[in-house]
């Protein structure tokens, strides 16, 4: 029996764009601007999948970190995030994984010193981020707490977004998101553009089921390669623009 589940088929997906050297790159230039070797112990990150991107980035910035928690509603996600965090991911970090989407979170016991959000904020709806926003700045992060965001700047042309706003998908990017942070009471320290080529032309059977399954199935197969090939058809749709930032409490 094909496994389509999530996770795989991000995993094809994904092989069509070079967002990780990208997001290595930025954590390289990242590391050199920020020193978080004594502020931040305590970590959880929100729709991580398989969390490859959250633990390097833990890594990379949070060198000292010694609680790492992660919520993830997709069951083959939690699994494979569970495998790379017991080969080594994370070292001497004590880890959990929730398995459970961001709406229906029960918070933490104790506060944290940072939140990740890795390229999954649009998909939730804008009430709910802005509740888990306040959260975070009245009682789940700690004095001085970091949140760092990751994600899509619609006002850059992209064959991507414009794929998605063709079949419904949000259009709520990092400007959209920004502004709630600001309205919760964080502020930004620093932003990084992230400039990434992400061709979904000629696509395979895996990228186009990948694509059905974000749109919740509203779309055939047909429709979804017709709706690809005809943006992707257009001159300099391979680029899409995500922008990382850090807000601190």
């Amino acid at each position: 029996m094909a496994d389509d589940s999530y996770n795989r088929l991000l995993a094809e997906y994904r092989k069509r764009d070079n967002y990780d050297v990208v997001f290595r790159s930025a954590l390289d230039d990242l590391s050199g601007k920020v020193d978080y070797c004594n502020s931040v112990k305590t970590c959880v990150a929100f729709g991580t999948g398989s969390g490859e991107r959250e633990i390097e980035l833990a890594i990379r910035l949070f060198p000292n970190l010694r609680v790492f928690h992660a919520v993830e509603p997709d069951a083959k996600s939690v699994e494979a995030l569970r495998v790379n965090v017991l080969d080594g991911g994370l070292p001497g970090v004590e880890t959990s994984v929730e398995e459970t989407c961001l709406e229906s979170w029960r918070g933490v016991d104790n506060p944290v010193d940072a939140a990740l959000f890795i390229s999954m904020l649009p998909h939730v709806r804008a009430v709910d981020r802005k509740s888990l926003f306040d959260k975070l700045m009245s009682k789940y992060l700690n004095p001085g707490g970091v949140v760092i965001i990751v994600d899509n700047v619609c006002r850059v042309p992209s064959g991507f977004l414009l794929l998605m706003e063709r079949l419904g998908m949000p259009r709520d990017d990092y400007d959209v998101v920004e502004q709630e942070m600001k309205g919760a009471g964080f502020r930004v320290v620093l932003t990084h553009d992230l400039r990434i080529k992400r061709d979904l032309s000629n696509p395979s059977d895996d990228v186009v089921k990948f694509i059905i399954l974000l749109t919740g199935h509203a779309f055939s197969e047909r429709e979804v390669r017709a709706a690809i090939d005809d943006v992707f058809s257009q001159p300099n749709m391979d680029t899409i623009m995500k922008k990382l930032a850090i807000f601190v409490k």
